[in-house]
């Protein structure tokens, strides 16, 4: 029992040295971190700015690649569609003249455009022009009609109111009625010896004033023969 508790012994006084040294260097290290982590606290935020921007500058080349894997798709794509395109789609070259053959095309173009606008405008306005011309034309008739109407209406009613004068005068005595003939404007005188049968006038004639009879006579000679020559007159050669 005393052996082994005297080697018990010995081996703890052999051990606490190690035991104290291996305390000892891991208190070294222990104060070696934290000293070590308060000298980085104040610029952990600087180093963790610089990685994002690492970090963002790596996404755009992320992305770069992402897209330059994508790009010859997207080319053969667009080479697809372009060979599926009308061959009407592609830009033409044209010359200075082609170029001004063109506008002055659509330059005539539009003057005719405008010149239809002008002339459609026109025909509007002629279609509007006629209509109330036939109008008007239609309300003149009417009142021609109406005029004409009115005219033999007057006509009549003249004939009639001379018919009746006429009568009077036949129906006296040839000298009263030259007496009161003879004093009548030869206008209204010559009206009424008209109208007269011929025998009736021949004998007022012989009842009036030679004078005024003469006058009478050669009024009618003279409008008798108006009305008897005019036509022959009008067939006769100048001079």
């Amino acid at each position: 029992m005393t052996s082994s508790s005297a080697s018990k012994q010995r081996m703890n006084v052999r051990l606490l040295p190690v035991v104290i040294v291996a305390v000892a260097i891991l208190l070294v290290v222990r104060l070696g971190e934290l000293s070590f982590g308060v000298e980085l606290s104040p610029a952990s935020p600087a180093l963790a700015a610089e990685d994002s921007k690492e970090e963002s500058h790596d996404e755009p080349k992320a992305d770069k690649v992402a897209a330059g894997d994508h790009a010859p798709a997207a080319d053969e794509a667009h080479g697809d569609a372009a060979d599926e395109q009308p061959l009407t789609d592609f830009p033409v070259e044209f010359t200075p003249g082609e170029v001004a053959v063109l506008q002055n095309l659509a330059s005539r173009r539009d003057e005719l455009a405008r010149l239809e606008k002008d002339l459609d405008a026109r025909e509007r306005l002629l279609n509007v022009t006629e209509e109330r011309l036939d109008s008007r034309i239609a309300e003149l008739q009417l009142l021609r009609d109406s005029i004409e109407s009115l005219v033999r209406q007057y006509d009549e009613q003249e004939e009639s109111e001379l018919q009746s004068i006429v009568k009077i005068y036949e129906t006296m005595k040839p000298k009263d009625a030259a007496s009161i003939l003879g004093g009548l404007d030869m206008s209204i005188l010559l009206g009424i010896m008209e109208a007269m049968k011929e025998r009736k006038s021949a004998s007022i004639l012989a009842a009036m004033e030679p004078k005024r009879a003469r006058e009478v006579t050669t009024e009618l000679a003279r409008k008798r023969a108006i009305d008897l020559t005019t036509p022959a007159t009008k067939g006769d050669p100048a001079g």
